[in-house]
């Protein structure tokens, strides 16, 4: 994802960039020109500032289903430690049982 963010941002300042060289080297007044720029760097903001915030979005999405996740893994692993457990006192208890038969047989 940092990978394609990366890409956008070059992207958009090389259009900056364009745009703002295209407009300099065009035959047109210096006020008209100034004008130009000033559009094309509110655009170029506009469509930054909406990129930002759907990024913003998904991460957040992202994030929020991250925690979601962390949770069920959290109380599977819960779940399974408590069996783990249990299991364990079951063996233990049958094994104490065994041992008590074979005092009891000797």
């Amino acid at each position: 994802m940092a990978e394609k963010k990366g890409i956008f941002l070059a992207f958009l300042i090389g259009f900056i960039m364009g745009g703002v060289t295209a407009l300099l080297l065009a035959p047109a007044s210096g006020e008209e020109t100034r004008r130009k720029i000033k559009e094309e760097f509110e655009e170029a903001t506009q469509k930054l500032k909406a990129e930002t915030e759907a990024l913003k979005a998904k991460a957040e999405e992202l994030s929020t289903k991250a925690k979601e996740i962390l949770k069920t893994k959290k109380e599977e692993i819960k779940e399974a430690i408590e069996k783990g457990k249990e299991a364990i006192k079951e063996k233990k208890e049958e094994l104490a049982s065994k041992l008590l038969k074979r005092e009891e047989e000797i």
